[in-house]
């Protein structure tokens, strides 16, 4: 990773930028008092004289734990490049009520485009759960922020990084997410040069996918696209996995970290590039994961991680033993409409899985723990992250990042759930046969006081499955059972009704006697029979569907099948035990990804592939002007400008008997210390727009008012107030 900036011989490095690309809620990622239209464009923020912006947000703030219990760095600065007069206060906010800290506040006044050095010092030495922030007030005459950035002196070590996507009927959406991307190193050098060290790989599984990647992608990503057969996400993650380890086996400078992604999350570059740095900096071996928003919903937290039934203590179960068939999502249905949730993301949060809509873990880390098995959907992500504990591999969110994605939820989804959640608690969980007998039971009650007969022959079809020695799950001919089974459960019909009309059309359905209930756990309802008509509620889908009435010869049958499921699941549990927990296993290794890469060779080829030009892309910015120009540097403790033109010309001007040459301000600029806001001997009430109308000569040489006065007016007695 190429250094940020060097200043006095030393490098340094961006640890965290301003996240700029909105998604949803400016909320999220900038406060100002311009009712909340003014953002962080490319070209910074402009502020007027009393403006303010602040950078306090979920998205713009810097959450310290990551950093300070997983890498080396110790020394912390902020960076900030402007131009006019502003006070900048760096801020800190904790976990726990306290209140917010001021840490320092100084006041930056610059006639040209300067960078002021900040130093916050070691993040071990902040308080726990710490959440750092800037607020900038615009002074009289207004200023620009064109960028600010966490940096540091440790250097981080060589890193590259792939980007795995795997995807079936979202070519579009994945196309879209590599082009910003690709765009995003186009207009940001910063970006460009860590785009550089990472690897994208899509396998694309949707039909005619061949003749959708075209040489717009050349020059810009280090692209790989491969087709294939649909394997589910799942198995087409291990397929991927496969072909992208035997690829990193045969290469002499294979990337050292993965990072999985879903085919229909919306991620910035930011938190890519975010993702990147951290691991160029992580200091020991974890599966890292992060806060995963709703797109319908923007300011909800779908989930920060979870834990897979571990949390049961109120269900009376054996208490991280004994595991229920429902992963525990962190901070979920979260609502960040204030700043009073905010803090809940500073603690280091430790969880047990993580989803592979984002999954990022070393290659090393990767090889120890093996391949996903191959669920189609539903549970794969899960187990590989339990498979990561038992490993002793820690699994973290990094609240410094963020996706957002949309959860649904169908019968197919809920029979893939269930039938694999009951499979991962086979091998991970001590529950005995009745845990899961009485699971169905409680299924079969809810379902059957409703004369729901698709739910009861769903949670009748996962018990035969689970009964069945033949069955194809988790065998090499997996996706066959899927593929099957999603086809019949698609048939099953619901009604999607417009947001606005929802409300209505409930409360008029309540006011007929209409009960309305979810479609999957809907509860036992005694009172079921009073009600006119049922209608059941796909909550995700934001969608219904009527009960028909039912032929009662058929419910019989339907329920005497479940019940004697029940009963075999019970007499044969050791039996049935012993049948997943072989096959789980065996299929996480490498041989039996092997095997599904030999069985598709012929259906499996790469498409598409480019090399990223860097001196062409670097070309482009620098043509398109979107390199930031050089600035100043001002520092706590030192400063530096050599590349400022018009403090190496000499230039006289004689005005009232007095000669100034400004060729004297080659010398070292001044000084802000410790216990001085800006620099130290500045009068408090120093006017800099004063000092330059009284004295002509600074202002025609282009000096900067308060650099002159501290250099060389204070020496000569000159004016500076009214």
């Amino acid at each position: 990773m190429a250094p940020l900036f060097n200043y006095r011989g030393e490098s340094y490095y961006r640890v965290q930028g301003i996240e700029k690309y909105v998604i949803g809620s400016r909320h999220l990622f900038f406060a100002n008092n311009d009712t909340g239209n003014k953002s962080f464009g490319h070209s910074g923020v402009q502020l007027d004289g009393g403006d303010w912006f602040g950078t306090g947000t979920l998205r713009n703030s810097l959450f310290i734990e990551t950093i300070s219990q997983f890498t080396p760095i110790r020394d912390l600065s902020l960076m900030v490049d402007y131009q006019g007069a502003l006070t900048l206060k760096l801020m800190c906010a904790t976990h726990g009520g306290q209140p917010t800290e001021t840490l320092s506040e100084v006041k930056l006044i610059a006639s040209e485009r300067t960078r002021y050095l900040l130093n916050i010092g070691s993040p071990t030495d902040l308080p726990e759960g710490a959440r750092l922030f800037w607020h900038a007030d615009a002074l009289p005459g207004g200023c620009t922020v064109f960028d600010a950035v966490y940096c540091t002196r440790t250097a981080p070590k060589a890193t590259r990084l792939a980007v795995l996507l795997r995807t079936f009927g979202r070519t579009t959406d994945v196309k879209a997410l590599l082009k910003r991307f690709a765009v995003a190193g186009l207009q940001d050098p910063f970006y460009a040069s860590i785009i550089e060290n990472m690897d994208f790989w899509v396998l694309d599984t949707t039909a005619g996918a061949e003749v959708e990647y075209t040489r717009e992608w050349a020059d810009s990503l280090n692209l790989r696209v491969l087709v294939g057969p649909n394997l589910g996400g799942g198995g087409n993650a291990g397929h991927l996995l496969k072909l992208f380890d035997d690829h990193c086996r045969a290469s002499q400078n294979p990337p050292n970290e993965v990072l999985i992604l879903d085919d229909d999350l919306s991620l910035s570059m930011e938190s890519l590039a975010r993702y990147y740095t951290y691991t160029a900096y992580r200091s020991q071996e974890l599966v890292c994961s992060l806060p995963i928003m709703m797109k319908s919903q923007p300011l909800t937290v779908w989930e920060d991680g979870g834990f897979w039934g571990r949390l049961n203590f109120h269900e009376g179960g054996n208490y991280g033993k004994e595991r229920n068939l429902f992963p525990t999502l962190l901070k979920h249905g979260t609502k960040l409409n204030g700043y009073d949730k905010l803090d809940d993301f500073g603690p280091l949060n430790t969880c047990e899985y993580s989803t592979f809509i984002f999954f990022g873990l070393s290659l090393k880390t990767l090889r120890k723990l093996g391949y996903p098995v191959c669920f189609f959907l539903r549970g794969d992500d899960i187990e590989l992250s339990l498979r990561a504990a038992e490993a002793g591999v820690q699994m973290i969110t990094n609240p410094n990042l963020a996706a957002w994605h949309e959860p649904a939820h169908s019968y197919g989804q809920e029979y893939m759930a269930i039938l694999h959640g009951i499979i991962i608690n086979l091998s991970y969980s001590t529950s005995d046969a009745s845990f899961y007998t009485r699971f169905f039971e409680e299924r079969l009650y809810e379902h059957a006081c409703l004369d729901d007969l698709v739910g009861i022959r769903l949670y009748r079809d996962v018990l035969a499955e689970l009964l069945n020695p033949q069955s194809q799950v988790l065998t090499a001919e997996f996706q066959h059972h899927y593929l099957a089974k999603l086809k019949e459960l698609g048939g099953v019909k619901f009604m999607k009704i417009p947001e606005r009309d929802r409300d209505h059309f409930e409360e008029r359905a309540r006011e007929n006697k209409t009960l309305l209930v979810p479609f999957v756990y809907p509860g036992y309802q005694k009172d079921a029979r009073k009600a006119r008509n049922v209608v059941l509620i796909n909550h995700s889908a934001k969608a219904y569907r009527e009960l028909p009435a039912v032929d009662l010869t058929e419910k019989a049958s339907l329920t005497a099948e479940f019940v004697q499921c029940i009963a075999q699941l019970d007499q044969r549990f050791s039996q049935v035990q012993a049948q997943w927990q072989q096959r789980l296993k065996a299929s996480g290794l490498e041989s039996f990804w092997a095997d599904i890469q030999q069985r598709y060779a012929a259906e499996t080829r790469e498409i598409y592939a480019t090399t990223r030009d860097l001196a062409a892309c670097v070309a482009r910015v620098k043509q398109a002007g979107q390199a930031a120009p050089t600035a100043t540097i001002l520092s706590g403790s030192v400063t530096e400008s050599p590349r400022i033109s018009k403090y190496r010309t000499t230039v006289t001007t004689a005005v009232a008997g007095k000669a100034v040459n400004a060729s004297a301000s080659t010398k070292q600029l001044p000084i802000p210390v410790a216990g001085n806001p800006l620099m130290n001997g500045l009068p408090a009430d120093f006017d800099p727009e004063y000092y330059l109308v009284i004295n002509a000569d600074v202002k025609e040489a282009g000096l900067d008012p308060v650099q002159h006065y501290l250099n060389f007016g204070r020496a000569e007695g000159r004016i500076y107030r009214s």
